[in-house]
């Protein structure tokens, strides 16, 4: 990869408000910890472990506390796949759910129902917390199992701004929190939390500093996916694949040179938005 120095501003301003909402989102996702009584942690189906949060984990075992791993995105995974890796990571209870194709909304409506039975709730209701990175698709999740749009969504990530209490059903109650990023990893300067946030989408494709170098550390594991995408054969090659789509989405700039900048946030666009692994998926059929 060709060696930049980029001392743009683009959007960094997202940067100060992660620092500010820091003592915020924290103190409110745990306060939801503790009065839930069910907490479903949404994980993305790509990226299971990369989306679980390991602190909240070890909060919600210390405190004794029901918990539904609710697997989202399936639409875009191999199902035996995912089903074999929660088995090894001992992962239950689990949901497999698909928002956008309306999978698995029942299964998880009735795995709450059943286990809101055997809880002695010291609460009017059943209080159902639901907790998860930005983007794993936590509104999505609250629309699609209350039928309808009580929680708000959008493309970009980290949109819930509050906790929110929805009726799921009689004396059931969806607490819904802001996504929330793990302590250790709210360092800016922090290149491997970084280049994870924008694989998993918590850093929206428009707001990363860096996009070539974020493309560049998606490319050892998924040169193929990528470039099959875009018809392009890089031979792992960032350089090579950025030169290549460049001249076919015509992003170019003075004497005819490749818009590296906008060509690299155009991957992670379709990257993030599920457009590269779902296509791949579909020819493998």
């Amino acid at each position: 990869m060709r060696v930049r120095y980029s001392f743009s501003s683009r959007r960094t301003g997202n940067i100060e408000n992660i620092k500010k909402q820091r003592s915020k989102f924290p103190s409110v996702v745990k306060e939801v910890v503790r009065i839930s009584d069910i907490i479903l942690q949404v994980l993305d189906a790509r990226f299971i472990n990369e989306t679980r949060n390991l602190e909240l984990e070890e909060m919600m075992k210390k405190q004794n506390k029901k918990i539904i791993y609710v697997v989202n995105k399936i639409d875009l995974v191999n199902l035996e796949e995912t089903k074999e890796k929660l088995k090894k990571e001992n992962l239950y209870p689990y949901v497999l759910v698909s928002c956008t194709k309306r999978i698995g909304g029942k299964s998880l409506r009735d795995r709450i129902k059943i286990m809101a039975k055997s809880i002695d709730s010291r609460y009017e209701r059943i209080q159902v917390g639901i907790i998860g990175y930005p983007n794993t698709g936590k509104s999505s999740i609250i629309n699609f199992i209350t039928g309808k749009p009580s929680a708000p969504t959008a493309s970009e990530s980290g949109f819930t701004k509050g906790i929110q209490k929805i009726k799921l059903a009689e004396g059931i109650l969806i607490l819904d929190t802001p996504g929330v990023i793990p302590d250790l990893e709210y360092s800016s300067i922090n290149q491997s939390a970084l280049e994870k946030h924008t694989k998993i989408g918590v850093r929206n494709y428009d707001k990363v500093k860096d996009p070539e170098m974020m493309v560049d550390s998606l490319m050892p594991g998924f040169s193929k996916e990528i470039e099959a995408f875009y018809s392009i054969n890089a031979n792992g090659s960032i350089d090579v694949l950025l030169e290549e789509l460049g001249r076919k989405k015509n992003f170019l700039i003075k004497k005819g040179e490749i818009d590296t900048d906008r060509t690299a946030r155009l991957v992670l666009k379709d990257w993030q938005e599920g457009k590269i692994k779902k296509e791949q998926k579909e020819e493998k059929k």
